[in-house]
């Protein structure tokens, strides 16, 4: 007798973008990194760019990024290449023409 999977459940539809939402969590990010506060402006950036923000994925990747660090950081963050990397793929596919540029710059 086959075994027959149960039928998905249906998915529910993804709730629209607010644009004041997004806007409110860049400028709070912004915030947060001018303070030198990175993990709570990760954060931040990380709910926008799920909401298909190019800028909030492109501003995430940088805090990863090694040369936008520098490597005497004085808040004594380590940066994450691999996920500077995915960062700036999702906002090259969100349409970032910067992150396009930052990936070709990337080494492998």
């Amino acid at each position: 007798m086959a075994v027959v999977p149960p039928a998905a459940a249906p998915s529910q539809p993804a709730r629209p973008v607010d644009p004041e939402e997004v806007a409110n969590l860049m400028q709070r990010s912004k915030t947060f990194l001018a303070s030198g506060d990175l993990m709570s402006a990760r954060l931040l950036l990380e709910r926008a760019a799920e909401l298909q923000d190019a800028d909030a994925a492109l501003l995430l990747a940088q805090t990863y990024d090694p040369d936008v660090l520098g490597t005497s950081d004085v808040r004594n963050t380590t940066p994450e290449p691999a996920k500077a990397r995915a960062w700036y793929q999702k906002a090259a596919q969100l349409g970032s023409a910067d992150a396009q540029r930052r990936l070709a710059q990337l080494p492998n």
